[in-house]
């Protein structure tokens, strides 16, 4: 894992701007705004201490989602991205904004990455919620990654800062919409600087064997099927037959193609190393389990695997 960095405790200071549009009223179901981001976090811990889900829907109305992210725009188009960026890595890492003195990067650190033994969050959070748990998930390209959360139902980055801020924070339903705004333009603006770190793959120095797992990821096990481009996701959601946990009813993604249930979304394998546990419930503790997984996996549509070539696939991932 890379260790957390920056000022966690920092207070930040926002340059006025003017704001073209009226103050609104959001529901008084929690907390508004003030440090989180995308996808913040809680954990097996966590989940216990805070009570909810930090990544959750708020209840915003179509209209107030529009006058906040209006008003991101106009933010962006006030304050310069590298400002902005800098303001919200403020509030990614302060501890001074989040309900229970935890910042985005308890749980995400370095910003892209994650921190597996505090950041999985248990549910049920709430009364009517699914049973389980759910793992973090990195946030390196953030921004090209969409939709958001394992089960996909958020389809901009913006909209997903919006939730985080106003579900994880303490600042309150007084807090003005405006404050709001400005604070999602800072928090994306920061996500869009996370590059994943920088490993063999981009080097260039890939081992004899992680260059034959290479052929087999992209060749004739498939992998790249779904984990493809420069941040090896299809931005799709996917029923691949992950078993559950016990206990687990998560549905996953409502609604997929051809009728099928439990559907999930396609991660990144950006730092894949750094991420175990694996799936949407860390049903895998290694990356080992995950190639016995998908060996012979008829749904995923994956042939059988030898045993040398996971490890060539391992040695693969491995540079990621």
């Amino acid at each position: 894992m890379h260790p957390t960095t920056g000022a966690e405790d920092d207070v930040v200071t926002w340059r006025p701007v003017k704001w073209p549009v009226r103050k609104i009223h959001l529901l008084p179901f929690g907390v508004i705004l003030g440090v989180a981001v995308a996808v913040a976090c809680s954990s097996s811990k966590s989940s216990s201490k805070f009570g909810f889900d930090p990544h959750a829907d708020p209840g915003l109305s179509d209209q107030q989602y529009g006058q906040i992210l209006n008003a991101v725009q106009q933010a962006n188009a006030s304050v310069s991205q590298a400002q902005l960026a800098a303001q919200g890595q403020q509030i990614f890492e302060s501890k001074t904004l989040g309900k229970k003195g935890d910042s985005c990067s308890t749980c995400h650190v370095n910003g892209g990455g994650v921190n597996m033994s505090v950041g999985i969050i248990n549910h049920p959070t709430k009364a009517g919620d699914f049973t389980g748990p759910r793992t973090p998930i990195m946030l390196w390209g953030a921004a090209n990654t969409g939709p958001y959360t394992w089960d996909g139902h958020v389809a901009t980055l913006e909209k997903q800062v919006t939730n985080t801020i106003v579900t994880f924070t303490k600042a309150g339903a007084t807090q003005p919409a405006a404050t709001t705004a400005q604070q999602v333009a800072a928090v994306v603006a920061y996500l869009k600087t996370l590059t994943p770190p920088h490993t063999d793959f981009d080097r260039a120095t890939l081992s004899p064997l992680a260059l034959r797992g290479e052929q087999l990821f992209r060749g004739s096990i498939g992998c790249a099927n779904c984990h493809s481009g420069p941040l090896f996701t299809d931005n799709r959601i996917h029923d691949i037959g992950t078993p559950t946990v016990p206990g687990e009813t998560d549905p996953g993604a409502a609604v997929l193609p051809g009728g099928l249930q439990h559907g999930f979304n396609t991660p990144t394998l950006r730092d894949v190393k750094d991420r175990a546990a694996f799936m949407h419930n860390g049903v895998f503790k290694s990356l080992a389990d995950v190639l016995t997984f998908y060996d012979s996996n008829k749904q995923a549509g994956v042939p059988p695997i030898s045993g040398p070539d996971k490890d060539a696939i391992i040695a693969y991932l491995q540079t990621l």
